[in-house]
């Protein structure tokens, strides 16, 4: 199933039932931005959310898994592709976000291996500590969103971004600093 074509069809939906995105995000209990990248068709919901979002816009799931209205009876092969694609697609996403986080993950390392390296001089802890505020920031805004969505994996990823800026720290607190 095409993305475009999936969150036209949500949009769709969700504009007969005359609800915004954010009433909608609020009965499924995510952000409003993520029901705008789904109906922008840059991504999909996790596959655990299918069921309420098809409860909320009123069709069967497997309306929603084929993006379109359907006769009542279906064949068995057909909710199989249905159900078959739709895990697919969950499956893509899910590793998308692990490649990004290995990428944020091996650069963070990286950084934190410079920084044992040049950790004497003042401009190098300067970003360090920039660059640390920086994690505590995307930590703090992954806080506020695990208040919407009760992601446990909100709370995984606030912990690797919390343990950079700590690690950071203690370089810094191991070390002096030399002016020139």
């Amino acid at each position: 199933m095409d993305a475009k074509e999936f969150g036209a069809f949500i949009a769709k939906k969700r504009k007969e039932k005359n609800m915004t995105q954010r009433e909608l995000a609020d009965k499924l209990k995510v952000t409003d931005k993520a029901i705008s990248r789904w109906e922008n068709g840059h991504g999909y919901p996790d596959i655990e959310s299918l069921e309420d979002l098809s409860t909320a816009l009123g069709v069967s799931l497997l309306e929603l898994m084929h993006a379109s209205e359907s006769d009542p009876l279906v064949s068995v092969e057909e909710a199989s592709r249905a159900v078959s694609e739709t895990i697919h697609m969950n499956i893509d996403d899910r590793n998308k976000e692990r490649r990004i986080t290995l990428v944020l993950l091996a650069v963070s390392l990286g950084l934190i291996l410079l920084l044992s390296m040049f950790r004497h001089h003042l401009l190098v802890a300067l970003i360090a500590c920039a660059v640390g505020a920086g994690y505590i920031l995307a930590a703090v805004m992954m806080l506020l969103q695990y208040r919407e969505t009760k992601s446990r994996k909100m709370i995984f990823f606030t912990i690797l971004l919390l343990l950079i800026p700590f690690t950071i720290l203690i370089l810094l607190m191991t070390t002096q600093i030399t002016v020139h």
